[in-house]
C-alpha cells in the first residue's frame, strides 16, 4: 500500500467529489471528515491512511457516539465510508475496510432533535430583555406558543392579528404566495397568550417595518423589502438556537450554524412545542385544532416523550 498521510488523502478526496457534489455538500463532506481526520491525528494516533483497521473505525464510532444523535452518527458514519472507498479506488486500503462499518439504525429525523420547555423558556427570557418586539422575539414567541409551520408564520399578515381579542386568523391564501400545508384545511383562529399579544402590539406599532409585499399584503414578519423567506427563518431560528446564545455565534467552528450540535430547526420547535402541551396534559384534540395536525400523526410523529414522562404525567393527573 502506498503511504498517504490521512489529511492528504481526505483532500484528494474532497477534490474528486467536486465535480459531482454542490458547494453545500462539499462542505459537509470536509466538515465530517475534519471530525475523523482529527481523531486520526489525536486519540487515534493514525498518520498514513494505510495504517487504519476496522478496530480502528470501532473506536472513531465509540469516540463519536456519546456527541451525536443516531442521525448525526449516521450521516458522519456515511461519509467516512464513502471517503474510504474512494481510498480503496485509489489503492490506499483493503477493500475490506469501508465495508466493515456498520451504520446505526436511523432513527427518523422527526424524532431526532428537540428543544424542551426549559431552554425555550430561557431563550425567551433573553428575547424578552435584551431584544423585546425585535423580528427574532415575534418570531420565536410564535414558533414556540403556537407550533406553526414555517408556512404559516410566514403567511401571516398584520391585518390577521386581533390585538384586542388576542387571536390570530391563519388564511390559506395561494393565489398571492402563500400556501398552507393543507389548504383550506390549514385554515383557523389561534388563540394567543397575552404576552404574545404584547410583544406584537408593540412589533406592529413600532418596531414593524412599513413594507409591503409583491402582492399588496402588510406581512407581519418583513426582512429587507418584503415578506421573509423559509430560508430567512430557518436562518433565525438556528442562530437563536446554536451553542452562542443570543449575543455570540455558534462556537463548533462549523460551516452552518444547522450544524451545530444544539441548533433546531423551526420544525423541531414545533414539535417540541406540541410534546411541551402535551407534558402539561391538554388534549390531543385541542392541540390538533391549535397546530394543524391529526391526533394519529401527534402519536406517530410529535409526541417524543419517553415511557417514563407518560407514566409520570398519569401518576400526576391521578393523583397518585
Amino acid at each position: 500500500m502506498t503511504e498517504v498521510t490521512v489529511p492528504d488523502a481526505v483532500e484528494s478526496y474532497l477534490t474528486e467529489r467536486s465535480s459531482e457534489l454542490s458547494d453545500s455538500s462539499i462542505q459537509n463532506h470536509r466538515y465530517q471528515l475534519k471530525q475523523f481526520r482529527q481523531w486520526c491525528h489525536g486519540a487515534g494516533d493514525v498518520d498514513s491512511i494505510g495504517e487504519l483497521n476496522p478496530i480502528d473505525l470501532s473506536r472513531f464510532r465509540r469516540y463519536r457516539s456519546s456527541d451525536l444523535n443516531s442521525n448525526t452518527m449516521y450521516n458522519q458514519l456515511s461519509v467516512v465510508r464513502l471517503f474510504l472507498r474512494f481510498c480503496h479506488r485509489m489503492g490506499w486500503v483493503e477493500e475490506a475496510l469501508p465495508e466493515s462499518i456498520v451504520l446505526p439504525t436511523r432513527s427518523g429525523q422527526s424524532r431526532d432533535r428537540s428543544i424542551d420547555a426549559d431552554r425555550a423558556g430561557e431563550i425567551l427570557d433573553g428575547l424578552e430583555r435584551y431584544q423585546f418586539a425585535s423580528f427574532d422575539h415575534v418570531l420565536f414567541s410564535l414558533l414556540w406558543t403556537c407550533g406553526m409551520r414555517i408556512g404559516t408564520v410566514r403567511s401571516l399578515d398584520v391585518g390577521d392579528i386581533h390585538l384586542d381579542e388576542q387571536w390570530t386568523d391563519v388564511v390559506h391564501r395561494p393565489e398571492t404566495g402563500t400556501p398552507l400545508k393543507n389548504g383550506d384545511d390549514s385554515t383557523r383562529e389561534v388563540n394567543l397568550h397575552g404576552w404574545v399579544v404584547d410583544i406584537l402590539r408593540a412589533w406592529i406599532d413600532d418596531r414593524r417595518p412599513s413594507v409591503e409585499d409583491s402582492h399588496g399584503r402588510e406581512p407581519l414578519l418583513t426582512v429587507g423589502g418584503g415578506r421573509v423567506s423559509r430560508t430567512a427563518i430557518r436562518r433565525h431560528v438556528y442562530a437563536l438556537t446554536d451553542c452562542g446564545g443570543l449575543d455570540a455565534g455558534c462556537e463548533c467552528d462549523v460551516p452552518y450554524q444547522s450544524m451545530c450540535d444544539r441548533s433546531v430547526s423551526p420544525h423541531d420547535i414545533r414539535r417540541s412545542s406540541i410534546t411541551a402541551w402535551l407534558d402539561r396534559g391538554h388534549e390531543k384534540s385541542h392541540i390538533s385544532g391549535r397546530c394543524d395536525v391529526q391526533e394519529s400523526t401527534i402519536d406517530e410523529h410529535y409526541d417524543v416523550r419517553t415511557e417514563t414522562q407518560k407514566r409520570e404525567l398519569r401518576r400526576n393527573s391521578f393523583n397518585m
